[in-house]
């Protein structure tokens, strides 16, 4: 494809940001700022493996292509069930981002890893769920706290959106941990949050917290 033509390695990087649709997109998709796109163009920019891979298979292409040039488009003649985790190689269908990255160590330092979702989702799914790809991500339920609705660990889609809170399930950052709990409104017009298995649990404060529009039990 001549989209993705290039030379050298920037030029290949400056190609696969166009193809995904731009920098302010590829931004979306990293859950990066458009500076840290635009240095990563730059001759020479030194590249995180994270960020190459989402944007490559965003853009369907191999990181052979983007180390050298080659091997522009997977073989997907064979696709079969068994070769159903490259479903996000097919237009059409993503990888979520998380809501947060892992913290991992590398090479005697603190790295953040941002490792896309398992499963590819469809892009009509998405639409269905009233969302985008750029505001959707995914976490893990850290408590039983709302079980049976949610059990720790289900695999949760959400909105990222800033809007102001309505009633319902939302993720809630609670110090380090990701909580899913619901927000309920109470008669002065106030709100606060609750675990509908522990009812013992109460926070009445401000809190970080994204709406939960989809659970996967056991996942």
């Amino acid at each position: 494809m001549a989209e993705l033509d290039g030379k050298t390695q920037e030029e290949r990087i400056a190609a696969l940001v166009n193809a995904v649709g731009g920098p302010v997109r590829a931004a979306a998709l990293l859950g990066k700022t458009r500076t840290h796109v635009d240095n990563m163009r730059k001759p020479g920019a030194p590249l995180r493996l994270e960020d190459v891979l989402v944007l490559a298979r965003a853009a369907g292409v191999t990181l052979d292509w983007v180390a050298s040039g080659q091997a522009v488009r997977p073989d997907l003649r064979g696709l079969s069930d068994a070769g159903a985790a490259t479903f996000d190689a097919l237009p059409g269908f993503v990888r979520l981002l998380p809501l947060r990255p892992e913290v991992v160590t590398a090479g005697g330092r603190m790295v953040e890893r941002w490792t896309p979702s398992e499963f590819a989702v469809s892009s009509h799914w998405l639409d269905g769920l009233g969302l985008s790809e750029a505001a959707a991500r995914y976490a893990s339920a850290g408590d039983g706290g709302m079980a049976p609705a949610i059990g720790k660990g289900a695999f949760l889609v959400l909105d990222i959106r800033e809007r102001p809170a309505r009633t319902g399930l939302y993720l809630v950052a609670v110090g380090d941990e990701l909580l899913p709990r619901r927000l309920q409104r109470l008669p002065d017009g106030t709100t606060e949050l609750i675990a509908d298995a522990d009812p013992r649990w109460r926070f009445a404060g401000e809190a970080e917290m994204y709406r939960i529009v989809w659970a996967g039990q056991g996942v």
